[in-house]
């Protein structure tokens, strides 16, 4: 598919919604844009996984001594959180 869109003055530019829908790109995701010769190649990064997620919290804070119950409690709970905002924002 190939389609033209408009860039703002403010350097903003809007994916048609049908594009959006068919790629499941949702409002406030990340995409990456690579230069590729004349042109730009944008591709979604995808959001990381619970696991992911944990593994950089407990890197992040377990450097000298392992998690407690109730730190990996706050994880599991901070990641719920997250979730439930983003299918609220998808919608």
């Amino acid at each position: 598919m190939t389609t033209t869109i408009s860039v703002t003055a403010q350097g903003q530019l809007a994916l048609p919604k049908d594009l959006c829908e068919r790629k499941q790109i949702k409002p406030g995701m990340a995409l990456r844009v690579t230069e590729v010769g004349e042109g730009l190649y944008v591709t979604p990064i995808p959001e990381p996984t619970e696991d992911e997620l944990k593994e950089v919290i407990a890197a992040a804070g377990s450097l000298l001594r392992q998690q407690t119950a109730e730190e990996e409690a706050m994880v599991e709970q901070v990641i719920a959180e997250y979730r439930a905002g983003k299918r609220r924002v998808g919608r």
